[in-house]
């Protein structure tokens, strides 16, 4: 699971105006890395719209429905960390990890992500950390 994220799949100083936009910004990520097809991306504000992504403490973890998972490509994650946060449905979001998984893998990495979330040092780390493996070390160790 060491290639689950990817250096080049953390941003540290994104900025979006809304959560759509803030959704589009991790599925452009994950198209970039080449993990999905456009199919899922925009099956990612699909599902948001649906059930909104925010888990709390500033976090959001976008990813597609189950029908878009053909569309993945490889599982991969995005770490998009933005500069003001986001006006989600009931909170702020300063950090959204956007998840592309084809099976059934998504379960495990929505509830290891979670674990990781919910730790306090954890998400202080996510939320300040200016160092792109640092994030990536905490985040793979967890999954």
């Amino acid at each position: 699971m060491d290639d689950l994220l990817q250096t080049a799949g953390i941003v540290l100083d994104a900025t979006a105006s809304s959560r759509e936009e803030a959704v589009a910004v991790c599925g452009s990520l994950l198209r970039e890395l080449g993990a999905i097809e456009p199919e899922y991306a925009e099956a990612m504000w699909e599902r948001e719209q649906i059930f909104p992504s925010e888990i709390g403490g500033g976090f959001a973890i976008p990813h597609g429905t189950d029908k878009s998972r053909q569309y993945v490509l490889f599982d991969q994650l995005v770490f998009v960390r933005f500069l003001e946060p986001i006006a989600w449905v009931n909170e702020q979001v300063s950090v959204a990890i956007g998840i592309a998984a084809a099976g059934d893998g998504h379960v495990e990495i929505l509830g290891n992500l979670a674990e990781i979330l919910l730790d306090d040092a954890s998400a202080h780390v996510l939320l300040s950390s200016t160092s792109e493996e640092e994030i990536r070390s905490l985040l793979v160790k967890g999954i």
